[in-house]
């Protein structure tokens, strides 16, 4: 964590030192889908697959010198991701009895993210005799999980039981609201016009904060402990670890 904030510090020092000749700000906006899969450090959520999702977002760009930028904006991201979890459920084992039996849980998820990016971008010279220019840029994302919905299938001994009937549920306190991700892109741009860019790239993102709920205060996280309402059926252990991660295509203009 701290060497996220050095770097964010880096980058804003290099805005302030940069000569003046070379200042400039750009407009734009972007859109484009994204291939989202999970991973964990702790190994007890396992990744079930890439699902596809969707980005949209507004643009700005600062030039401090001829080919560097500082990049930010406001980014709304539409995740999904499907991963699997050892669980307790309570499961009818007769039409007037219930147990508590250990399976797996296929989690579907989907959820919103509202994120400000800021990036280094590195811009190479003109390229030929076409308005072409390719670049790179690389920084993180911070911000905000609105809900979380999911759909889930639990298994015992191979055997498949539909949860929540294919109907995707709202989750409470379960998911962290925190976002903030390392990332990092290139592509190519083309001017139009004197101030009018169209732009087109691809980018890599990795979340460094846990998707799952720490258990805050008055919260009883699924996965710290197995609960049924109030009471406590064990431990977990190693406690549910989620990390996002996606691949996106973007493209956009800039005015």
């Amino acid at each position: 964590m701290k060497k996220n904030f050095l770097f964010v510090a880096l980058l804003l020092g290099m805005t302030l030192s940069a000569s003046a000749q070379y200042k400039g700000f750009s407009f734009g906006f972007k859109v484009g889908p994204s291939f989202d899969w999970v991973g964990s450090k702790t190994g007890a959520a396992i990744n079930q697959g890439t699902k596809t999702g969707f980005d949209v977002g507004l643009v700005a760009e600062y030039y401090f010198a001829e080919n560097y930028a500082i990049v930010t904006g406001i980014n709304v991201d539409f995740l999904k991701g499907k991963y699997s979890f050892d669980d307790k459920r309570n499961i009818s084992v007769l039409d007037s009895i219930t147990d508590y039996q250990l399976g797996t849980v296929e989690r579907e998820f989907k959820s919103t993210v509202y994120e400000i990016p800021l990036m280094l971008k590195m811009v190479t010279p003109q390229l030929g005799n076409a308005p072409l220019r390719a670049y790179a840029q690389v920084g993180g994302a911070f911000g905000y999980t609105q809900g979380v919905k999911v759909k889930d299938e639990f298994d015992i001994n191979g055997l498949d039981l539909d949860m929540d009937d294919e109907v995707y549920r709202a989750t409470k306190g379960e998911y962290n609201p925190f976002h903030a991700s390392l990332r990092i892109g290139a592509g190519a741009e083309y001017a139009l016009l004197e101030t009018t860019r169209v732009f087109a790239g691809i980018y890599f993102s990795h979340d460094f904060l846990n998707s799952i709920s720490t258990g805050a205060a008055g919260i009883k996280s699924n996965y710290v402990k197995y609960y049924n309402g109030d009471k406590n059926l064990g431990e977990r252990d190693p406690k549910l670890n989620v990390l996002q991660n996606r691949i996106g295509i973007e493209v956009g203009v800039f005015f």
